[in-house]
């Protein structure tokens, strides 16, 4: 493969000039690189693009990132992969979902926005001159109990990558396999109980999971509640059938139509020609499991919720 040269590291100020300098277009000392800057449009959306996953988190008061641009200031793209470890993102944003919730009521960070933000004609505001000076507000982050969040506390907020550097838990800077001890696990998933669901039954989605959505698609059906999708194959008509109904020796008369979801749940079955269907589990074992409220109570307990036949103690009449 090709082997690209190293890129120097420049301050920041070197692009935010090239920023400042390509802010109007239409000078005539740009007349030259109009091939570029015309080439470098169908990479715009890629730029947007990273610049969206690379957002600041609420978390975070600032984040400073890598900046790639190309040499005549045609495009410049955000050079990061925001990777995250599952658990601790999920548990990070379980806590801002509870601290939005109080800043909704007490407004100390965010206003309403007014519609429109920008006249029409109005220039494009200079990052340098309106931006660079403000001081950032504050992270929004909630206060962790050194008790009962001990685990996790010290490096819960710490920046874009916590626990990057930390051996035994993440495998390096390159932040691709990660393994967390039971007392983090237990508290970040306490953290993310907002955001957590309560449904672990995977019979209750029956017939509405992943693999009955591709033999939808498949079948070309329509799920009842469900979404629609073009139709994988399009040649499926009746004209095209070697036999159907009225010339088949073996006929079937079915009077009413089958129902759909006969059709996606079984559907070598109740189809004539079943390509790239997924076959489902007909029904996984039974989950007795009821999520507690209470801490104090013990793993394992009798709970009235699927217990509701009371035991009653019958003296036998021959004892009488």
């Amino acid at each position: 493969g090709r082997v690209a040269p190293p890129k120097t590291m420049l301050p920041p100020e070197h692009v935010r000039k090239v920023v400042r300098d390509h802010g109007d277009m239409s000078s005539k000392r740009f007349r030259h690189d109009r091939r570029v800057y015309l080439g470098a449009l169908k990479y715009v959306p890629h730029a947007v693009l990273k610049l969206l996953e690379n957002i600041p988190m609420p978390w975070e008061q600032v984040r400073d990132v890598h900046v790639l641009h190309h040499v005549t200031g045609a495009i410049s793209f955000v050079d990061e992969i925001p990777r995250v470890i599952e658990p601790v993102y999920v548990a990070q944003w379980g806590t801002m979902w509870i601290m939005m919730r109080r800043e909704k009521r007490d407004r100390r960070h965010f206003k309403r926005m007014r519609f429109p933000p920008f006249d029409d004609e109005e220039p494009p505001l200079d990052y340098g001159d309106n931006l660079l000076d403000v001081e950032p507000l504050e992270a929004v982050r909630m206060e962790l109990d050194a008790d009962e969040d001990g685990a996790v506390a010290e490096w819960f907020y710490d920046g874009l990558q916590p626990l990057r550097h930390v051996r035994g838990m993440v495998n390096g800077p390159s932040y691709r396999r990660w393994r967390l001890p039971l007392p983090v696990m237990a508290t970040l998933h306490r953290l993310a109980g907002q955001l957590l669901s309560d449904l672990t039954d995977r019979n209750y989605f029956f017939n509405f999971d992943v693999k009955a959505f591709f033999t939808a698609k498949a079948l070309n059906l329509a799920i009842p509640g469900g979404p629609k999708f073009e139709p994988l194959y399009r040649d499926d008509t009746a004209e095209d059938e070697d036999w159907n109904e009225f010339n088949d020796i073996n006929k079937i008369v079915i009077r009413q139509p089958i129902r759909t979801e006969y059709r996606v749940h079984f559907p070598f079955l109740y189809n004539s020609r079943p390509r790239q269907v997924h076959v489902a589990p007909y029904h996984y074992p039974a989950n007795c499991y009821v999520k507690s409220d209470d801490p104090d109570l013990p793993a394992f307990l009798y709970d009235p919720l699927i217990n509701p036949i009371a035991s009653y103690h019958h003296r036998d009449a021959a004892a009488d």
